[in-house]
C-alpha cells in the first residue's frame, strides 16, 4: 500500500482564554495520495466522522505521526 503524501487535519479555534490567548486544535480526519501519476490528490477521510470548517494538508512528520494526530499549537 502507498503511504499517505500528507495528513488531513480539521482545525478548531478556542474561545479566548483568561489571557486573550487563543488556541488552535487540530485533529486528522483523514490522509491524502497523489491520483494516480495525474495531476490532483485521492482525499480518504475516517468513516463516520462528520467533518466542516477548514480542511488543512500536512506532509507527515518521520517523527511519529501518532504525535500530530491531535495537538495544540
Amino acid at each position: 500500500m502507498r503511504k499517505p503524501i500528507y495528513h488531513v487535519f480539521v482545525t478548531q479555534e478556542s474561545q479566548p482564554d483568561a489571557q486573550g490567548e487563543i488556541n488552535t486544535y487540530w485533529t486528522r480526519v483523514g490522509v491524502a495520495f497523489a491520483h494516480n501519476g495525474k495531476s490532483g490528490l485521492n482525499i480518504m477521510l475516517t468513516p463516520g466522522i462528520a467533518v466542516s470548517g477548514k480542511l488543512v494538508l500536512l506532509e507527515p512528520r518521520d517523527d511519529g505521526d501518532a504525535t500530530q494526530d491531535t495537538q495544540s499549537i
